[in-house]
């Protein structure tokens, strides 16, 4: 019982943490405020993913990479129809572009503000968020977080936050 709630929660405080930061992006602060701030959600986002990563791994999968392949496999068919377990090897690689992304943004503030960087970054995980979300989540998050995830980017487009 408590796996399950630890598990559903961290990814739940992660998107909500990544949503936060991007409200921090499109927000009125000042641009030193917004940044700390954003950094703050984004770090506590990667933290909150880490955990829902280790919490997987122990009280679902056994810390068995196989079982998790068979398990995200399984649960891709029953939702796509395609069998793959190959949402794990994304799930790794979204962790650590996460925890990378965060590492160097505590090294430079304006680390968001390369624009390549930022968009790319944006992109992947709005994709990702959506993805999991469709595939794992309740059926009514994904009309929800696309729709916030369209708004929160376009708004931040149009205010041309990031240089």
């Amino acid at each position: 019982m408590i796996g399950e709630l630890l598990i559903r929660w961290t990814a739940r405080i992660a998107v909500a943490c990544y949503v936060a930061r991007l409200a921090c992006d499109v927000g009125h602060q000042s641009e030193d405020d917004s940044q700390k701030s954003a950094r703050w959600w984004w770090t506590m986002g990667c933290f909150s993913f880490l955990l829902h990563v280790i919490s997987a791994f122990h009280f679902e999968h056994h810390w068995s990479h196989a079982a998790a392949l068979e398990a995200t496999a399984r649960r891709t068919a029953e939702i796509t129809g395609w069998k793959s377990g190959f949402g794990v090897y994304i799930n790794e690689a979204f962790l650590v572009l996460w925890l990378a992304d965060t590492f160097f943004w505590w090294q430079d503030l304006s680390w968001p503000r390369h624009r390549r960087i930022y968009w790319t970054v944006q992109s992947v995980f709005a994709f990702l968020m959506l993805q999991a979300t469709a595939v794992f989540g309740p059926p009514f998050w994904v009309p929800v977080v696309a729709m916030v995830i369209v708004f929160l980017s376009l708004r931040g487009f149009s205010a041309n936050r990031v240089a």
